[in-house]
């Protein structure tokens, strides 16, 4: 349940994107974020209830830090029913529930802010495991490549390579969540 997550996240344009998709055999599989908020909640926290294929997750993260487009979180999920999924889609995030599945003290349920849907492309090139998304959510898309590894230098070496190689600099990128609720509050 608790994962200290590193990653490197890395804003593309809609040509970077297809540039790096053509490099894969894969294709994109949809993931549904649902997003949940308090007044008043930390914004180094997110919430979200995540539907993959007929699975859903419930997942609570919480930034420790962010530099140079690497970001570590502490992640905590867990898989939840169907039928629980769309209890909590219909009502919210009850404090009892943040309580039971991530240990975390809340006084207020957590309602539901709206959804993104990522298209993503999970591949492997040159040896990095990389997540291709292309996202849309209140009338925005936007593009991000994601790579988790243990090892900075690891994720270093393939920003290198991916300037070197297709042109691409590294720009750091926001989270998802950061970046909805931005949207949303404009």
């Amino acid at each position: 349940m608790k994962n200290i997550e590193q990653e490197l996240k890395l804003q593309l344009t809609e040509r970077e994107y297809n540039l790096l998709a053509d490099k894969s055999d894969a294709q994109p599989q949809l993931q549904t974020n649902f997003y949940f908020r308090y007044d008043g909640m930390p914004d180094d926290v997110m919430v979200r209830l995540r539907r993959k294929g007929d699975k859903y997750l419930l997942c609570r993260k919480r930034r420790l830090s962010l530099n140079d487009g690497v970001s570590v979180c502490d992640e905590r999920e867990c898989e939840i029913a169907q039928l629980h999924a769309e209890y909590i889609l219909d009502r919210g995030v009850s404090p009892d529930e943040m309580r039971k599945f991530f240990g975390d003290e809340v006084c207020v349920p957590l309602s539901l802010a709206g959804r993104l849907d990522t298209y993503r492309t999970v591949f492997v090139l040159c040896g990095w495991v990389l997540e291709l998304d292309k996202n849309v959510y209140l009338g925005r898309t936007d593009y991000e490549l994601e790579c988790e590894n243990g090892d900075v230098q690891e994720l270093s070496r393939l920003k290198n390579y991916l300037y070197s190689t297709f042109g691409i600099e590294a720009k750091p990128c926001a989270p998802k969540s950061e970046r909805f609720f931005e949207a949303l509050n404009k």
